[in-house]
């Protein structure tokens, strides 16, 4: 009997332990199922907030150079630096063009240099003609 009582001992143990590790079992796949949905969630959520901020950058970026044209357009002309304009380009000279010119203006002469007006006429001290 010592041997049939050992034996129920031994199988009861094992059951015991099988039903045991079944329940074990069961509620940590059942846990591991909800971490892995609560992961899965935290990652949609992760990639959604990055793909905001990217679009949050963007629209930053634009608003500020929307804010940069306005600055300039508002901007006094006066602070402006002037572009300078590039010299303009003149047609090569025909050197028998330029030669009858020069001829020409020898022909005429010396010509008086025409009196160029006063650059100020109405802030001159004006003289009284004498009587």
């Amino acid at each position: 009997m010592a041997t049939d009582q050992m034996m129920g001992f031994v199988a009861g143990l094992v059951l015991g332990m099988a039903v045991a590790a079944a329940l074990v079992w069961l509620l940590l796949s059942r846990r591991i199922k909800l971490d892995n949905a609560r992961m899965l969630k935290m990652e949609q959520a992760r990639q959604l907030a990055a793909q905001q901020v990217t679009q949050a950058r963007k629209q930053v970026e634009q608003l500020q150079r929307e804010c940069h044209e306005l600055k300039l357009a508002l901007r006094p002309q006066h602070h402006h630096q002037p572009v300078p304009q590039p010299a303009p380009v003149e047609a090569p000279v025909d050197p028998v063009e330029a030669t009858r010119r020069y001829a020409e203006s020898l022909l005429k002469g010396k010509t008086e240099p025409e009196e160029e007006p006063e650059a100020f006429p109405a802030t001159l001290i004006m003289r009284r003609p004498t009587p």
